[in-house]
Parts: C-alpha cells; structure tokens; sequence
C-alpha cells in the first residue's frame, strides 16, 4: 500500500516491496513522484536518495506536464471518437500524397489509442498504427509520423540508411520532430 510522504516540499508516493533496490519513476499525466523501495531501507535514505536527484525529478516532471498537455484526453467516448472520424479524414488525405511523392508504401494502417509513441510500423507485414493523439497535432507533424512510419517499411532501424531517407524526403524533419516531442 502506496503513502505519502514528504520531503523538501515534494509529495512522493511510496510503496514498500519485497525488491533488492529503490526505484523512482514519474506517472503520467500529473507529474507524481512514486517510489518502490525494500521493506529494509529507513525513510531517511529515502529522502536521501530523493534529494540526490532533484534535478532529475524536477526536468522529469516537467517533461510528463508538458507530454500531458500535448495530449489532451478526450472527455467522453464520444469525443475520443469524433477525433479517431477526423484523424482517420486526415489520413486517408495525406497518406496517398507522401506514398505516391515517396514511393514508399504500406500495407494498411491502424488509429490507436497510444500514449508512449506516435506510430509504429510492422517491418514485416508493413502495416502502420498511428496514435490517436495526431488529431491534436499539425498536418506538417502528421506527415513526418507517417513518412517516419513508411520509410521503416524499408529500412526497419533508426540507422544512417534511415535518415537518409528521411533527410531526402523532409529536409526539416528534425525541427518538425522537435516540435512533435514538445520543443
């Protein structure tokens, strides 16, 4: 069972569990500070260990916020699927442009409900999924998704032969990426 402690005016969450080491993580969407530790370490470590990465927590932090409002929640159910309707209108306009100006292609593609990642792409089967979360985004940050998506269907790694294709294609896809990953 998870308490509260606090230290240094930080809340930090607390669970005490059956582990060799303390871990730190931060949870989305708020910014919370959790922490595991084993049954044996006294709080006084802890708040040692917590006041060493002060730096770390506060850009962590910061980083989960600003992800947040990047990705808004939908509401309802019936917001969450009127912005799938318009992603998927979006889509079916801009990928047949980037497939016919690149010559890249895919086997079919899916909208999902991601959060850690704005697409992904089956090097075998090349079928691409693209995270809800584009419907918020601008169309210039939905086509580098989907041009990152298509040129994985040719070069499956993050390798020099991959942003080559991608330098080739966008020339400013690193800004766009920038600006995608929250400036």
């Amino acid at each position: 069972m998870a308490k509260l402690i606090y230290i240094d005016g930080l809340e930090v969450e607390l669970t005490r569990k059956r582990i060799k080491r303390m871990n730190m993580r931060i949870k989305e969407p708020d910014g919370r500070i959790v922490i595991s530790a084993p049954y044996f370490v006294p709080e006084k470590e802890i708040a040692a260990f917590v006041r060493s990465r002060r730096d770390w927590i506060e850009k962590n932090v910061s980083r989960v916020r600003a992800r947040s409002l990047a990705h808004p929640q939908p509401a309802d159910k019936a917001e969450k699927e009127a912005m799938r309707a318009y992603l998927k209108k979006r889509i079916e306009a801009r990928l047949p442009v980037i497939e016919e100006v690149t010559g890249l292609y895919c086997n079919g593609w899916t909208v999902r409900d991601m959060h850690t990642r704005w697409g992904s792409c089956n090097t075998t089967t090349h079928h691409i999924n693209l995270s809800l979360m584009l419907a918020v985004r601008s169309d210039a940050e939905l086509d580098y998704v989907i041009l990152h998506e298509l040129v994985h269907t040719v070069v499956p790694d993050h390798g020099p032969d991959f942003y080559a294709m991608m330098d080739r294609f966008m020339p400013g896809w690193k800004k766009i990426r920038k600006e995608l990953n929250y400036g």
